[in-house]
């Protein structure tokens, strides 16, 4: 899936630890952990909320679409005991899963699809394509 937007990618809005405390839980050793990225759009920008190791997944969402803080903030992608990104390539956003971070980054480039800037090129178009990661996050279970 992708979010459409022709925008630079702005505010990333992550959360700073991979534990969380007071109130907001704290994972189990032996149990599933869950993460979810949520974004939204703030005028030209995105906005991302990026939450991990909760021990449900409606408590990893709240608190990514917390994080997110904007009004049209959704859901991008939900995982559990392993690693997610996103990539954005010229504005679009993308998603990927894998055992490890550098996994689900190459997931996410990877649905991004082709380089397109060969053929904009020799349609006349001088903006380059690029894409890159976004945000990306593996639970504390991760392989």
């Amino acid at each position: 899936m992708s979010l459409t937007r022709k925008a630079a990618l702005g505010l990333v809005a992550s959360t700073t630890a991979a534990m969380f405390v007071g109130g907001m839980g704290t994972a189990h050793a032996a149990g599933d952990l869950y993460g979810s990225m949520a974004v939204g759009i703030d005028g030209d920008y995105y906005s991302i909320g990026t939450t991990w190791n909760y021990e449900d997944q409606g408590g990893a969402d709240a608190a990514a679409l917390e994080q997110c803080g904007v009004p049209s903030c959704y859901v991008k992608i939900r995982w559990v005991n392993g690693c997610a990104a996103l990539a954005n390539r010229d504005g679009t956003l993308y998603t990927g899963l894998g055992r490890t971070k550098a996994m689900a980054e190459a997931n996410a480039i990877a649905a991004s699809g082709p380089d397109p800037s060969p053929l904009l090129v020799s349609l006349g178009s001088s903006e380059p394509s690029s894409v890159h990661i976004a945000d990306s996050q593996c639970t504390g279970n991760a392989g």
